[in-house]
């Protein structure tokens, strides 16, 4: 079953995308220093059966008379997507005000950390860039407006991270939400980033990030030099500050596109067999090698907490081959052959696709993107309109209701 653009998206609705494909089932190197320095509610049914007095925290326990509207309006509704919460406003009034608390979206933005869907575009459209959005779960998660028209200008999405965006208009920066619509512009930086910029958006959010306070990471490379400088942006300070870190021992300055970022550390793919890695923190930079025979042919992604990179082969018809290294060493930890896809007689491309919090791998053949769950050893395919192709890019986003806390620019 084959989907158009329009399942994906409505640009002219302000409402939430219902639209959603159809999923079916069945079918060492080392770290140098330069080279030292870097060391639902499962299904969302609301089943009560788990909220038994004898597993209820302690603290409500003691509370004797709380109803199960309230343990659910105060101990479920964080760990729901977006999407949900924004339905479940028309239950009460006071779940309106509730889901409207800021609050409550610091809360849910740390708490929900579930894989929504991508962000898809064609880079190679210029600034008539095609975007759209691809849901895994068309009743949980999405966004009001795929194409992201409420920020001012036509945009290129550089990068994903717990539910913000970081997006390049015709000079200027935006980080936005695009659950929730809000937007904040950067301003200019000191240095110049190149036509397309290597940046990443870091953005964690904790108890006791409650301001949501985020950083953007350029790595770029020095003018007629072998060097690789640093900018990052602060919106603490909402300023853009130069890092005295310089990372001169990489093969190949040029780097690939936007950046990936976590648990404090930026990581950046090159046009040679190496990752770029820069901690945030202490502003070290470091050089992960890749693998000789994976090269460029698979993707940085995350899996169980730790930083992995993904490779894969279509060996023939429909078996395809998955080379799983993981770490900071980059070890292969597991090889496994899958069957994906309908029956077929001929081997074609294959890309694998980045995820976040999840234990899936996910690739891209054909009209379809695949996920290969690790864990329970099955595959969920997805019909996607949005075929392979160079400059066709998928960011991992999660739906989530993270307040920028700044005023927007007029």
């Amino acid at each position: 079953m084959e989907f158009s653009q329009a399942d994906y998206m409505n640009d002219d609705s302000e409402g939430w995308d219902d639209n959603s494909p159809t999923i079916f089932k069945g079918f060492s190197s080392a770290i140098t220093t330069q080279r030292h320095g870097l060391e639902k509610l499962a299904d969302y049914g609301f089943k009560i059966d788990a909220y038994q007095n004898h597993e209820f925290p302690t603290h409500i326990i003691r509370e004797g008379d709380k109803k199960i509207k309230d343990v659910v309006k105060e101990h479920v509704l964080p760990f729901l997507p977006a999407k949900s919460l924004m339905r479940f406003k028309a239950v009460s009034k006071e779940w309106d005000k509730w889901i409207a608390c800021p609050l409550l979206s610091h809360q849910q933005s740390f708490s929900c950390k579930s894989f929504s869907g991508y962000f898809c575009q064609d880079m190679k459209m210029e600034w008539d860039t095609e975007t759209m959005f691809l849901s895994l779960d068309h009743s949980t998660s999405g966004v009001p407006c795929p194409a992201l028209d409420f920020l001012p200008e036509v945009v290129k999405i550089l990068s994903s991270c717990s539910g913000l965006l970081l997006c390049q208009g015709s000079e200027k920066y935006y980080v936005c939400n695009p659950a929730s619509q809000d937007w904040k512009m950067l301003p200019l930086p000191q240095c110049y980033h190149g036509e397309e910029p290597a940046v990443a958006l870091a953005f964690e959010p904790s108890l006791r990030n409650i301001e949501a306070y985020y950083h953007v990471i350029c790595a770029f490379p020095m003018l007629g030099q072998p060097i690789i400088g640093f900018e990052i942006y602060s919106s603490e300070s909402n300023t853009w500050s130069c890092s005295s870190a310089y990372c001169t021992d990489i093969e190949n300055p040029r780097l690939v596109g936007g950046g990936f970022y976590m648990n404090g550390v930026a990581y950046y793919e090159t046009k040679s067999n190496e990752v770029l890695a820069f901690d945030v923190k202490v502003e070290i930079p470091a050089i992960i090698s890749l693998p000789d025979q994976v090269g460029r042919h698979g993707s940085l992604t995350q899996m169980e907490g730790e930083l992995c990179y993904v490779a894969a082969n279509n060996e023939c018809g429909n078996v395809f081959l998955i080379d799983i290294y993981q770490g900071m060493e980059m070890i292969l930890k597991r090889t496994v052959s899958v069957t994906l896809g309908p029956d077929r007689s001929f081997t074609q491309a294959c890309k694998v696709l980045p995820c976040v919090n999840s234990d899936a791998v996910a690739i891209q053949s054909g009209q379809y993107i695949h996920f290969y769950h690790i864990s329970e050893q099955k595959v969920e395919s997805i019909a996607s309109s949005f075929t392979m192709g160079h400059g066709k890019k998928f960011l991992p986003y999660t739906n989530s209701l993270a307040m920028l806390h700044e005023l927007k620019e007029p």
